[in-house]
């Protein structure tokens, strides 16, 4: 990620990595590698682990709550819907966050 050809290299793979497949199918390859991280940054820095956790969801909320839905021209509608509740708990659960 420190030079250009690299972020472009990463960009490329993730992009590849990601065609064709369903908005189901990445959410469930999402949870299965955050489930992954906080294993690793459990064994690795368990010191660490559960702030570094703990912030992973956080910007899963931060994510959701970044714009409305429903509503008209910005006015009423829901901040965050059900459908992001229930992910954000996929989240916190998959990283072993209440």
């Amino acid at each position: 990620m420190e030079t250009s050809e690299g972020r472009g290299v990463a960009r490329d793979e993730l992009k590849a990595d990601l065609m064709g497949k369903s908005p189901a199918e990445l959410k469930q390859e999402v949870i299965a590698k955050l489930t992954q991280a906080g294993q690793i940054l459990d064994a690795k820095a368990p010191g660490d682990a559960p702030a570094f956790k703990a912030w992973l969801k956080g910007v899963s909320e931060q994510v959701a709550e970044a714009a409305s839905e429903g509503g008209f021209l910005g006015f009423g509608g829901t901040k965050v819907s059900d459908a992001e509740k229930a992910t954000i708990a996929e989240v916190g659960k998959a990283l072993g966050v209440a």
